[in-house]
């Protein structure tokens, strides 16, 4: 049984009842405001996505913070991976970092939807992503977010792990290649949503997919041609930089 078949889950609803393709707001939106912040993710509202997504990560001391690069040294003065330094030393590089939990409480009061991307290098930091899971679903329940969350990834273990752990998450897979048996692996994960590149998506795969009730994003897309393949192909949703060009609740 499809996760979520068979009883009420608003997200579940929410890609039912779409009469649109959804637009993401990719990390927010790209605007005066950093990525992933909370004014970046207003702003993604305001310019029309339907949903955002944002990046989690855990800090050295089990804070889930919302940050995209696994290499601190590419963004901040920082070294390292963000389970290496703590969140106070992450906030002082980073001043308009948010917790997972302050995202989760705006987007409570703004009845806001997000997709999560558990960021991951998964030699280095897959036993700190399975600390991470945890602390997700606690905060969810916490901010009465879990009903208006997907979690995704491409470190199918740890998405396993909190399938076992909190069921009741709605699950979306990055697929970066082109499985034998799509729905079935979507059923083996206990998925939703299938997330590939537009290049990997085939019209069977689509078909297939949607016929076992499974849901299709194209990710993030920036260029016109593939987000035109896209809505070619019929994907129900990707994320944009700009959602504001492409959403139709704008």
């Amino acid at each position: 049984m499809i996760r979520g078949e068979g009883e009420f889950n608003k997200m579940k609803e929410l890609l039912k009842a779409a009469k649109h393709l959804l637009v993401g707001g990719h990390r927010g939106c790209i605007c005066e405001y950093p990525e992933n912040s909370i004014l970046a993710m207003e702003e993604g509202i305001r310019r029309g996505a339907d949903y955002l997504e944002i990046d989690v990560q855990l800090t050295k001391d089990d804070v889930p913070v919302v940050f995209h690069d696994t290499c601190l040294g590419d963004r901040t003065s920082l070294t390292g991976y963000v389970h290496e330094v703590t969140y106070t030393q992450l906030k002082e590089s980073i001043p308009e970092l948010c917790t997972l939990e302050e995202a989760m409480r705006w987007g409570a009061a703004h009845d806001v939807w997000f997709g999560l991307e558990i960021k991951t290098v998964p030699l280095d930091m897959q036993k700190y992503n399975l600390r991470l899971v945890k602390k997700i679903t606690s905060i969810l329940h916490k901010t009465g977010m879990t009903e208006r969350i997907f979690v995704f990834g491409q470190d199918y273990q740890v998405l396993q792990y909190l399938y076992e752990f909190d069921p009741s998450v709605i699950l979306g897979l990055i697929v970066p290649f082109v499985p034998i048996d799509p729905a079935g692996l979507m059923r083996e994960m206990h998925a939703t949503i299938y997330l590939s590149y537009i290049y990997n998506i085939t019209p069977v795969i689509i078909q297939q997919l949607h016929e076992n009730g499974f849901y299709v994003s194209g990710a993030i897309l920036r260029d016109e041609h593939w987000i035109k393949r896209a809505r070619f192909l019929g994907v129900d949703m990707f994320e944009s930089d700009y959602p504001e060009k492409y959403s139709l609740s704008h």
